[in-house]
């Protein structure tokens, strides 16, 4: 007959041993699967972003009319419309051709967006 010894401490460390095992391998678990938010949390940080965009765009159009308004900078505006129409001319184009692309062209535009 054989007799088996257990060490005294060890049923105590298989509960142990084993949610270690568990929550090591939880992160390589969750790691491969794609993180999606979900719906709420989604609107949620679209419902706090959206004022913050608005006080920006405010601020950009309050900072453009500032300086639209100012009697120098009509003067720069007209001088760049009469010299793109001058360079249209020069460039080949008749006077009513060139002034139909300065009408199109409107007022300089700040760029959409960086690339």
């Amino acid at each position: 007959m054989t007799s088996t010894r257990t060490l005294p401490g060890l049923p105590r460390l298989v509960p142990v041993l084993t949610l270690g095992l568990l929550l090591a391998a939880a992160p390589r678990a969750t790691a491969q699967r794609p993180t999606n938010p979900d719906s709420a949390q989604q609107a949620q940080m679209t419902s706090m972003m959206g004022p913050m965009m608005g006080q920006m765009m405010e601020a950009m159009m309050e900072g453009m009319l500032r300086v639209m308004s100012k009697p120098e900078s009509a003067e720069r505006l007209a001088t760049f419309t009469h010299n793109y129409y001058s360079a249209l001319i020069r460039k080949g184009f008749t006077k009513e051709e060139a002034l139909q692309i300065v009408i199109a062209a409107g007022l300089p535009k700040m760029p959409s967006g960086m690339r």
